[in-house]
């Protein structure tokens, strides 16, 4: 999803991978995030990784969401700081919406197996490659890891104006 207004509408059970790519050369600005509308069943934000937060540097000076020469991406008071990949359960249906605003956002979206996320988090650290930190797991295993920040189960007409603190 690569522009304002791209949405998936996701459904079934299992895991989702979304990657954050923020293209901070091409243009920044006002961040909103991304959300997540019109749940039904059960959506939980299972583990963060890609080796990176998206604030880890990458040059001295540089991180995943801006350098000296561009700016730097500022998050929205409050805002988790989100990982390159984000991993998810779903168990029902969901429309995840990009909502890029002054900053140019992509987001990749992907059925992903438990295998494949552990894989994602337990991968070596390799500055070489970007890999800076192991992945960090919120799967308690018992229906208490997190909902995402910006979720409901309403279908509002702007998508980028769900609270940050949903309750579902």
């Amino acid at each position: 999803m690569t522009h304002r207004g791209d949405f998936i509408t996701i459904t079934g059970k299992g895991y989702i991978g979304v990657r954050w790519g923020i293209l901070y050369r091409n243009r920044i600005g006002h961040f909103p995030p991304a959300t997540w509308t019109g749940l039904k069943g059960r959506l939980f934000h299972v583990a963060s990784g890609g080796g990176r937060r998206m604030d880890d540097e990458q040059a001295p000076g540089v991180t995943w969401m801006g350098a000296p020469d561009t700016g730097v991406v500022r998050l929205p008071k409050g805002h988790q700081q989100m990982w390159q990949n984000e991993f998810y359960y779903l168990d029902g249906s969901v429309t995840l919406h990009n909502n890029e605003g002054g900053t140019d956002v992509d987001l990749s979206v992907a059925p992903r197996t438990w295998r494949e996320v552990w894989a994602d988090l337990t991968a070596k650290p390799d500055p070489a490659k970007g890999i800076v930190r192991y992945g960090l797991t919120r799967d308690t295993g018992d229906d208490r890891a997190p909902v995402p920040q910006y979720v409901t189960r309403a279908r509002p007409v702007d998508p980028h104006r769900v609270p940050q603190r949903s309750q579902v």
